[in-house]
């Protein structure tokens, strides 16, 4: 009556509770160097590169959007490709390291990801609260909706979602 994630998982709980050194070794690959984890130490801070990755990639396409473009300052685009370029380069190493077959890899950078989107959304939570406190739209929201007037530090609409954030990491 055990289906076959379920049983994924419980060797996944069961290799990451009691790794004896006779079990085989786990490969990391990432796009130019790859790795081959075999003591507890190694995977320690594999998973900690790892959840670090997928929290970097979440803020900096949260920056990305941040990054806002105006009439006359095209300059601000060069910031924008290079923040995309190295974001891409994450996202890509991430989906090489989450192609390998050990179930933990898996749920470790699906963890990272979450951390980092987390940290995202009280991020924008509190530039609403901070905007909201500027504005003096606390209790007050007869003129409208309080979500249609919320305007960011250079005065702009703040987006409700934004673009690079939403987008899949591989």
């Amino acid at each position: 009556m055990s289906s076959p994630l379920y049983n994924a998982f419980q060797d996944a709980r069961q290799h990451l509770v009691s790794r004896s050194s006779s079990e085989k070794s786990v490969y990391l690959g990432l796009v130019f160097k790859a790795y081959i984890l075999r003591t507890d130490s190694q995977f320690a801070l594999a998973y900690f590169f790892l959840i670090m990755l997928g929290i970097v990639e979440r803020l900096l396409s949260f920056g990305i959007d941040c990054i806002r473009d105006k009439p006359g300052q095209p300059w601000r685009i060069f910031p924008r490709a290079c923040s995309y370029f190295v974001v891409t380069m994450i996202r890509y190493v991430l989906m090489i390291a989450i192609m390998s077959p050990y179930i933990p890899m898996f749920l470790i950078i699906c963890l990272g990801l979450t951390l980092g989107q987390v940290l995202v959304e009280i991020i924008r939570y509190i530039l609403m609260i901070r905007q909201v406190k500027q504005t003096g739209l606390v209790g007050n929201d007869s003129s409208g909706s309080l979500k249609d007037s919320l305007l960011d530090t250079n005065g702009h609409r703040m987006p409700t979602r934004t673009n690079h954030v939403n987008e899949s990491c591989c």
